[in-house]
């Protein structure tokens, strides 16, 4: 039976941009955690911790 080879970090992470061509989706993914960063700063702050 061959083995699957397992992935080798980090020598081996530069073949996610193989999948997920930053081309198409950098914007994207960066304005996601843009919005994730507005909502927890939101949130934190509601709960009173800010200034």
């Amino acid at each position: 039976m061959s083995e699957i080879n397992k992935p080798k970090n980090p020598e081996d992470d530069w073949k996610v941009w193989l999948v997920v061509n930053p081309a198409n989706w950098l914007m994207p993914i960066l304005f996601a955690v843009l919005l994730v960063v507005l909502v927890v700063h939101s949130f934190v702050i509601s709960l009173g911790y800010g200034f």
